[in-house]
């Protein structure tokens, strides 16, 4: 498959977990951690699983790479991401958060893709990062 399809599938997949998590944690009367940490168990759990057949790798990876996984993956996305999305779902509305949760990231992804990989972009890529901060803007101000 291509990237743009497996990008796809992780937004619907997220669109539809961040649902079911908001809801669950709201019929359980759960604390934003504890859904986050019930998310967290289930990951590790179907991943450590996933993954067995490339636990080898992780003799050659080096401490730097594995470094950076556990801080940007580990840390912030999975940890701090993870709790900071729980606490938005519990308190605010899923049409608010998800619009702002999940443009913010990309838009900071391009921005560090431009920076740090030297991508370069199109016209019209430049112009759909600026929509997508508009449309998110928008669904934020006007949240009624």
């Amino acid at each position: 498959m291509t990237a743009e399809i497996w990008a796809i599938l992780t937004g619907t997949c997220w669109a539809l977990g961040s649902f079911l998590e908001k809801k669950g944690v709201a019929l359980g009367h759960l604390s934003p951690v504890m859904g986050a940490s019930l998310r967290t168990a289930v990951s590790v759990l179907f991943l450590g699983i996933f993954s067995y057949p490339y636990w080898h790798q992780l003799k050659h990876a080096g401490s730097r790479s594995l470094i950076m996984v556990i801080i940007g993956g580990g840390l912030l996305s999975g940890t701090l991401g993870i709790l900071f999305l729980y606490q938005a779902l519990n308190s605010g509305k899923l049409s608010v958060v998800m619009p702002l949760a999940f443009c913010l990231s990309p838009v900071i992804g391009v921005m560090l893709g431009l920076v740090f990989f030297h991508e370069r972009l199109t016209v019209m890529q430049y112009l759909g990062i600026t929509l997508t901060v508009i449309g998110a803007t928008l669904t934020a101000y006007f949240r009624g």
